[in-house]
């Protein structure tokens, strides 16, 4: 086992990020709350398949590579794709100055919370935000966890994330066989397909100098991408100047920010998140985890 370290900027807090949405229950991301590690099990583009456990060191991170010692250009994918999984090249020190002295917003800061865990890929990410629309967190869940055999295996247990070209070559009732998806199983296909053939290059999409509009509108036109899934696929691409304001999101705002009264419509909602600008859509969420996040 081979143990690497790097650096977090100001205000990261590890356990606030691995907590901050639900992606660290789904595969191939596993995470011990006890011990305060995030696991998961990599594919690297030699096709070597690794296990990584993260966790807090002094200064930074500690990640343990299980397995034979990465190779110095395996080392150098490792941190990219745990600096994209903890977004650790993002400054959020506007975010915190634009809510500081705010009456309802002063823990986020005390606790380290803003950043959003995400997966290595753009690819990996679509995929489990299609697999939240029109459904239950629970339903989600085991749509991941069938989904994660079609990769390749790790010896000591557990699968990487299956590539966009795997689930291209399969045919989509087979695809749809396996993972029982519903209708997004066709969604789903049609997504490996185009990202596989070249026809789509949604990495790219990590750009910071992508607007804001132009990557959503390109969200929007996948298929099974509506305006909730839309604004969940900016916020973990690093915008958050549009909402995405989901059942969730409205049962909150009712009880937390409307005192227990009649639901308010998604114009109320939008009107009292749109002063907090180019980070309304961060702080809508941070209302949403609040309870997760606040006493870490």
């Amino acid at each position: 086992m081979m143990i690497l370290t790097i650096s977090t900027p100001p205000h990261f807090r590890f356990w606030a990020t691995v907590s901050s949405h639900g992606w660290c229950m789904l595969p191939p991301f596993d995470y011990d709350d006890g011990a305060r590690t995030l696991s998961r099990v990599q594919q690297l583009r030699d096709g070597r398949v690794v296990r990584l456990t993260l966790s807090e060191a002094p200064g930074g991170l500690a990640i343990a590579v299980e397995g034979a010692a990465p190779s110095p250009d395996e080392q150098a994918e490792i941190i990219g794709a745990v600096n994209h999984m903890l977004n650790l090249d993002r400054d959020f020190s506007d975010f915190y100055a634009h809510i500081s002295g705010h009456p309802r917003y002063g823990w986020i800061e005390t606790v380290g919370a803003g950043r959003m865990l995400s997966s290595p890929t753009v690819w990996e990410d679509l995929t489990k935000t299609l697999l939240t629309t029109n459904t239950t967190w629970n339903m989600t869940i085991q749509m991941c966890r069938r989904l994660i055999t079609l990769g390749d295996p790790y010896p000591a247990g557990g699968y990487a994330f299956p590539t966009p070209e795997r689930l291209a070559a399969m045919n989509p009732d087979d695809l749809n066989a396996q993972v029982r998806a519903g209708y997004r199983g066709a969604y789903l296909h049609e997504l490996a397909n185009r990202i596989a053939s070249g026809e789509l290059d949604v990495e790219s999409w990590r750009d910071p100098a992508l607007p804001s509009a132009d990557l959503y509108k390109r969200i929007k036109g996948l298929k099974g991408f509506g305006d909730y899934a839309a604004g969940s696929m900016l916020k973990l691409l690093g915008h958050f100047d549009r909402l995405a304001t989901d059942t969730a999101c409205r049962a909150v705002y009712r009880d937390r920010i409307n005192g227990g009264n009649a639901a308010a419509d998604d114009r109320e909602i939008a009107a009292y998140y749109a002063p907090f600008g180019r980070w309304q859509g961060l702080v809508q969420w941070m209302d949403v985890m609040e309870d997760d996040l606040r006493h870490l």
